[in-house]
């Protein structure tokens, strides 16, 4: 590993054969030189000579990816092992909350709002007691902007996703940062099918003052009181989309495009 890259951020350095040709050593059992990685890589449509690839060899040392054992081939380091097999695990996980996200069904709905209550009371208590005054700030200038968005009829769904995010990270915990972060930002794709539930229960405004008081309980560090109005503010929400009959549920799919099934 040299001093210009780890193995943590060589990705990011690298070209796309160079990728695929670290996938493959990743793979392989064995050691791997210039004419088994040619061969690879040719096999899968790369248009490069052996000697090309004898550089790209080269540079995957440079980068700390790779380590020369004698005249025999090359293996990876074991700290790039340990990142390629972490990156894995990201893909998967991604592919995991894609999957949520374009082919849940209203059930599935619901279990998320169900999990995300039980998070968030405990974010929500945890943040009296944790958050700050920049915190406070973030919380208020979300609240403006939902409004302000919402009264122009504009597409406040960011808005109202970023205040969750905001309640998580007011927390100041890193398990809690970890989820809002990971898996919150997709969640903006299925408000728009919350938002159409609460046009259709007439209680449109309803999330917005809803949020404005579990900020205030939470710039009081009033626990109590935070717990239980996040409680009953996704309590609001999954009677909103239990309460919607199946043709409109249907039908709302279709007004806003979501990859939800029923």
């Amino acid at each position: 590993m040299t001093a210009k890259h780890s193995s943590r951020n060589a990705w990011d350095h690298m070209s796309r054969d160079e990728r695929i040709l670290a996938e493959f050593m990743m793979e392989v059992d064995g050691l791997v030189g210039a004419a088994r990685a040619h061969r690879y890589l040719t096999e899968r449509g790369a248009s490069v000579s052996q000697a090309t690839v004898s550089r790209m060899l080269l540079r995957l040392d440079e980068l700390g990816m790779t380590e020369s054992v004698g005249r025999s081939g090359r293996k990876l380091t074991e700290a790039a092992r340990l990142m390629m097999a972490r990156a894995s695990q990201h893909r998967r996980r991604n592919q995991l909350i894609d999957d949520i996200f374009d082919e849940a069904d209203r059930s599935e709905l619901i279990d998320l709002l169900e999990l995300r209550k039980v998070i968030e009371a405990e974010a929500s208590a945890l943040a009296c007691d944790r958050s700050d005054a920049k915190d406070h700030l973030a919380m208020l200038t979300n609240l403006a902007a939902y409004d302000e968005h919402s009264l122009r009829g504009g597409d406040f769904s960011r808005d109202a996703i970023e205040f969750h995010v905001l309640l998580c990270r007011a927390t100041h915990s890193a398990p809690y940062a970890l989820i809002a972060e990971a898996l919150y930002p997709e969640m903006h794709r299925l408000e728009p099918l919350v938002v159409a539930a609460a046009h259709k229960a007439g209680e449109k405004s309803r999330s917005s003052g809803e949020h404005a008081s579990i900020a205030r309980a939470v710039m009081r560090g009033d626990a109590e009181q935070s717990r239980r109005l996040t409680v009953e503010h996704f309590d609001t929400m999954i009677r909103w989309l239990s309460g919607i009959s199946e043709s409109d549920f249907v039908a709302l799919i279709r007004e806003v495009g979501g990859g939800v099934n029923r």
